[in-house]
């Protein structure tokens, strides 16, 4: 309340708006157009998570909510900060992360001019990476707004959202009604025609197959996709470029993580399968195509745009409109995946399980050798590692490395970037151990994706959270190195040998130990995932040479 009128507040309602809506940890890297909200801050009430940087701070944010299934709350500087987040907010939104987000904005006075930090067009500037943005036309407005943007964050399919908020207007006075807040709860259920035409398409296929996405994981139906596989004795692909664990990858079941190029899906799939049923995310997202391989002369491009094999029945459930739009399957259901996942187990027959021929190679156990390998690097890492860890990968180039040495069990969790854009699980990470401090959050990360949210490594170390890092440490920017390594001009632009990520991690308040030998390995990982607090190993490897999908 203003200490004159002893009137309450748009920060005060705004305040009172965040308590009832559940928005009390607060991610944030102020400006001086955020401060007027921030005066006499109520911290009994409000845990407030400080990144050093924009970018880390919207990843953050972005764990956390992947984490409790809840929006999470960014506060920053609705300009310059919100153009340095805009890389993690692409891939917030690419996830389906609901979040909100409020951008400092100059006071509304000063919007005449050119003051600085001025959020010029504020409510253009995320798009089209937001799924809404608002600057309220009043003051009074402002709490309303954000109360309308949490629940539009929270709907189908979920979302990054942003409130552009003129510095001056936490001071002016409320509106003198209070927010009302209605709950809106999710009332819809898949069709049951849907329903039956999905199962009956199962039930009649002589080699059905799964694909699994993020949100079938993110819906809680995990558990319910094992349950169907098993009935139908289904072999389950994860969805390319998986972000989201949501079948196990040590069950005999599953098939392996499809790669991003329509040829390649092609082959796999009917190879093995009749009917393909898609569950959640779209189908599919892709990378490249096999021909932009080729670095010999290009002709006129007469070839078609991707497709699917004709030879194979492709349904796709999913929750996102656009995705359903755009489709490349026979057949597209706008549902909740998680939903269609659990009511299909029921309606399914059971099939004899008899042992699918497997579609993967047997992986070799890696030796030991100096220097390291990455595959020696996460073959004892998955020895190693807790029954209930959680994974946060980003190894573009070395990706198959991972997963075939960590076969992730029904009790990890497993998070990665849903889009191009590089950071999210250095971050991502921090940010689900603050929700889930209960559980070992343990980050895999190239030296050079690294640099993106390095200065999460501050915000880990000030709570004292128990992530570990390990960064297989090849000294050079792979993807860079393998395109470009004819070119001598890039040399400078992919060896990163000169980067020492533990003193790195010193520096920012984080124990960080450089592994060099076979011999430190193995102890080095036991001691850093039963560390109290965080730690980064920076574990020296070899060339991983040219990726693998």
């Amino acid at each position: 309340m203003t200490e004159a009128t002893g009137h309450r507040t748009v920060r005060d309602e705004t305040l009172d708006v965040l308590r009832r809506l559940g928005l009390t940890t607060i991610f944030s890297n102020p400006s001086h157009t955020e401060m007027k909200l921030f005066e006499a801050w109520p911290d009994d009430e409000f845990r407030f998570v400080m990144g050093l940087q924009e970018a880390s701070v919207v990843g953050m944010a972005d764990g956390y909510a992947q984490a409790t299934g809840e929006p999470a709350l960014v506060i920053i500087n609705g300009g310059p900060g919100l153009a340095n987040a805009m890389g993690s907010v692409y891939t917030a939104a690419s996830a389906k992360t609901p979040m909100v987000i409020l951008g400092g904005q100059q006071a509304r006075k000063m919007l005449l001019g050119d003051p600085f930090l001025i959020a010029k067009d504020a409510t253009q500037l995320p798009k089209p990476y937001i799924k809404w943005a608002a600057e309220p036309a009043r003051p009074q407005d402002v709490p309303a707004t954000i109360a309308q943007a949490y629940r539009i964050a929270k709907q189908a399919p979920q979302g990054p959202v942003f409130v552009a908020v003129p510095e001056d207007d936490f001071v002016r006075p409320a509106d003198p009604h209070p927010v009302r807040i209605p709950t809106v709860e999710d009332a819809t259920v898949p069709s049951p025609a849907a329903l039956e035409r999905i199962a009956a398409a199962l039930d009649g296929a002589q080699r059905p197959g799964l694909i699994a996405g993020g949100p079938v994981d993110a819906q809680g139906a995990r558990g319910a996709l094992v349950e169907l596989a098993e009935k139908l004795n289904a072999r389950v692909w994860g969805a390319p470029v998986w972000n989201r664990g949501a079948f196990p990858e040590d069950h005999p079941l599953f098939a392996g993580v499809l790669p991003p190029i329509p040829e390649l899906i092609n082959e796999r799939l009917s190879a093995q399968h009749d009917v393909v049923v898609v569950l959640g995310g779209p189908a599919f997202t892709l990378f490249t195509s096999w021909d932009l391989f080729s670095t010999a002369p290009a002709d006129l491009d007469r070839t078609p745009r991707p497709t699917l094999s004709e030879d194979v029945t492709f349904l796709h459930v999913t929750d996102d409109p656009q995705a359903a739009a755009a489709t490349l399957a026979d057949a597209a259901f706008i549902a909740r995946p998680g939903d269609v996942v659990r009511a299909l187990v029921p309606l399914v027959g059971r099939r004899e399980r008899t042992p699918l021929a497997p579609v993967r190679e047997p992986v070799p156990v890696p030796e030991a050798t100096t220097p390291l390998t990455q595959a020696y690097l996460f073959h004892l890492l998955s020895k190693e590692l807790p029954e209930t860890a959680v994974l946060f990968e980003e190894l573009p180039i070395a990706r198959a490395d991972f997963h075939e040495q960590i076969p992730l069990g029904a009790g990890n969790g497993y998070f990665a970037t849903a889009s191009g854009a590089l950071g999210f699980p250095f971050a991502g990470a921090v940010g689900y151990a603050l929700a889930r401090p209960d559980r070992r959050a343990v980050v895999v990360v190239g030296e050079g994706s690294a640099q993106y949210t390095l200065h999460s490594l501050w915000t880990a170390a000030q709570h004292n959270l128990p992530v570990t890092f390990v960064i297989p440490d090849n000294a050079g920017y792979l993807s860079l190195k393998y395109y470009l390594q004819d070119q001598k001009s890039w040399e400078k632009g992919y060896d990163l040998s000169g980067v020492d990520m533990a003193q790195l991690a010193r520096g920012f308040g984080v124990r960080g130990e450089r592994v060099e030998t076979p011999e430190g390995l193995q102890a080095a990982l036991r001691e850093s995932l039963t560390a109290d607090g965080p730690v980064l190993l920076d574990v020296v490897v070899a060339d991983p040479g040219l990726f693998r999908l």
